[in-house]
């Protein structure tokens, strides 16, 4: 375990990756806890069947078997509150854990009482082992605490108590070996879902993300775009759009060559990055064109974000190779006015950059409505 190496993640993997392990949570906590009433709920009236019980024991293995059981019922009934997985990761491990305690329990009780059951015990305890280890979302780790925790906690009691802890670990030498097993597996599982899952974030990512500039691409736009309509239809609030295009910019290719131009390009989209908040999204919206995506923003103060990017473009020339580019742009600004599709914002975006373009370049024109 300690030989597998774990893959770094940006922070925008860690956030997909934390919201994908709640979700993982809330899917397991609900299978966890079914099978958990079913199973121990089984277990426990398979006692009624049993010849030769030990006077009393019902109660006393019932007690141990209600901790996980009403965890179970109280699992159940989070998910059902909290459809989005809030707070399932740790009750799932609180449900693991009880698993084990309950197990580790019974194992104690029949020891003391010098039951004949020690070795259905030991098999129940790597029956709770594997079952464990299968809900265990971040490996090892976790199926350590599970079970080491349980298991640690008994001995230092039976110790207390007189009893021989090598003994006990002697007939607990199979339920310790699916410990290690299970320890193995459960980490090699976890990494190769973790290596799978950074893989397809990147693809994501990357089928997301323009190449040349690093903005993110109209493809990947589109459906925030359309989120954010939304959420502004819903919460009546506002955002702004900015369709911004470099002026001249095929007088820059056909002087300088595409090598040049791409560098313009790619010191625009740095500009625009420096120049906006981190809740907003730049866009290479193709060729020289771009897409700014600003929330919580009216058209007024939009007006003052294009104008700040304007002066940035034009008052400092782009350097590349020894070429010193003097470029400018124009950038036309609209408002959401209560549209349902992002697509009408965009064309009124897209005529006030127009006016701009008719109006001379190198100015920020605002959408009326």
């Amino acid at each position: 375990m300690l030989f597998l190496s774990m893959p770094e993640l940006t922070e925008s993997q860690a956030l997909a990756l934390s919201r994908r392990h709640r979700e993982l949570a809330r899917r397991l906590l609900i299978v966890a806890a079914a099978l958990v009433l079913v199973v121990v709920l089984a277990y426990q009236m398979q006692e009624y069947l049993l010849p030769g019980s030990l006077p009393g024991s019902l109660w006393h293995q019932g007690g141990w078997r209600a901790g996980p059981v009403l965890m179970a019922l109280f699992a159940l009934a989070w998910s059902r509150v909290h459809g989005d997985g809030y707070g399932a990761i740790w009750i799932l491990r609180l449900l693991a854990l009880s698993v084990m305690i309950m197990m580790f329990g019974l194992f104690s009780f029949h020891w003391l009482a010098g039951s004949g059951d020690i070795e259905r015990m030991a098999r129940g305890v790597i029956i709770c082992t594997f079952a464990v280890s299968l809900f265990s979302l971040r490996g090892s780790r976790e199926l350590m605490v599970f079970f080491g925790l349980p298991l640690l906690v008994m001995l230092a009691v039976m110790y207390f108590l007189g009893q021989s802890v090598l003994m006990i670990i002697a007939t607990l030498f199979d339920p310790l070996m699916m410990f290690v097993v299970a320890a193995i597996a459960s980490e090699v599982l976890y990494r190769t879902w973790l290596d799978a899952f950074v893989a397809n974030q990147r693809l994501a990512e990357h089928a997301a993300t323009d190449p040349l500039t690093g903005l993110s691409n109209r493809r990947h736009i589109e459906p925030q775009l359309a989120g954010e309509t939304a959420s502004a239809n819903r919460h009546h609030s506002t955002f702004s759009i900015l369709m911004a295009d470099l002026d001249h910019f095929k007088l820059v290719n056909d002087t300088h060559g595409h090598d040049v131009g791409d560098e313009v390009l790619r010191e625009v989209a740095r500009r625009l990055r420096t120049l906006l908040r981190t809740e907003d999204r730049p866009v290479r919206w193709g060729g020289e064109e771009f897409l700014v995506l600003l929330t919580n923003t009216d058209a007024e103060q939009a007006g003052i974000v294009a104008e700040k990017i304007r002066r940035a473009i034009a008052e400092t020339p782009i350097e590349f190779n020894g070429v010193s580019i003097d470029i400018t742009i124009s950038i036309g600004v609209a408002e959401h006015r209560g549209e349902h599709d992002p697509l009408d914002i965009i064309r009124r975006a897209d005529r006030a950059l127009y006016r701009a373009k008719d109006e001379g370049r190198n100015r920020v024109c605002i959408d009326a409505g």
